[in-house]
C-alpha cells in the first residue's frame, strides 16, 4: 500500500499563516491538515486517503513540541476511525523539533547577523482598524478540535452563507464539546448545538 505523509498544524483562534504551511508542505512534497480553526481538516484528508486506499503518516508541525497537538491528532484519528469504520493504516511521528539536527538549525540562526527591524508603528493607528463593520448580529462558531471533527467547518460555511449580514467569527473551544459542533448567536445569546446532524459511529 502506498503511503501519504501529511504535516498537521495547530492554528490559533486568530488564524494561521496557511499559505506558509502550504508552501512548506509543497517544498517537502507533502500535503497538510489543520487540527482546528481551518481546512483541510484531519477528517477530510483521511477521507481522501481512504478513497484512494493510501496509508497515512501524520507529522505534527509545532516548534517547540506541542503535546496538545499530538494528543488531539490521536483523538481526531480515533474519532475518524469510529465514525467511518474504515481499516486504514494511520501513523503519527513525534514533533518536528525532536528531529536530529533541529538544534543545529537554531544554532545556525544564532550565528547570523539578522536584519534590522524597521517597521513603522503606523499600523497600530490605522483608521481601518477603528471601524466596526456593519452587521445585524454576531455568531461565534466553535472551531476547537472536537467541534472541527464533528463538522464545524461545514457549519461555519453554512452560517456565513445563510447569515450574510451577520459577523460569523470562529473561536477556540467553547465547551460543552460533546454537544458540538456549537455556535452562539448574539444579541440573543442563544447556544445552538448541531450534534443531531453529525455522523454517528458506524461500529
Amino acid at each position: 500500500m502506498n503511503r501519504r505523509h501529511l504535516l498537521v498544524a495547530r492554528p490559533t483562534p486568530s488564524g494561521v499563516d496557511v499559505p506558509a504551511v502550504d508552501a512548506l508542505a509543497r517544498a517537502c512534497g507533502l500535503g497538510y491538515a489543520l487540527l482546528d480553526q481551518g481546512e483541510p481538516t484531519i477528517h477530510e484528508v483521511l477521507d481522501a486517503a481512504a478513497a484512494e486506499n493510501v496509508a497515512v503518516t501524520l507529522i505534527p508541525l509545532a516548534v517547540p513540541r506541542d503535546r496538545y497537538l499530538e494528543t488531539w491528532i490521536d483523538r481526531a484519528v480515533a474519532n475518524w476511525r469510529e465514525t467511518r469504520a474504515i481499516d486504514l493504516d494511520i501513523r503519527r511521528t513525534d514533533g518536528v523539533d525532536t528531529a536530529t539536527g533541529f538544534t543545529d538549525v537554531i544554532r545556525t540562526r544564532m550565528r547570523e547577523p539578522g536584519t534590522p527591524v524597521t517597521a513603522s508603528p503606523r499600523a497600530f493607528r490605522s483608521p481601518a482598524w477603528s471601524e466596526i463593520p456593519r452587521h445585524t448580529g454576531h455568531i461565534l462558531v466553535c472551531r476547537g478540535p472536537r467541534c472541527t471533527a464533528y463538522g464545524a467547518a461545514e457549519l461555519h460555511r453554512s452560517l456565513r452563507a445563510t447569515h450574510p449580514d451577520a459577523l460569523v467569527t470562529p473561536t477556540g473551544c467553547l465547551t460543552p464539546c460533546n454537544l458540538g459542533p456549537l455556535y452562539i448567536t448574539y444579541p440573543d445569546g442563544q447556544w445552538h448545538s448541531a450534534a443531531a446532524s453529525r455522523p454517528e459511529p458506524t461500529a
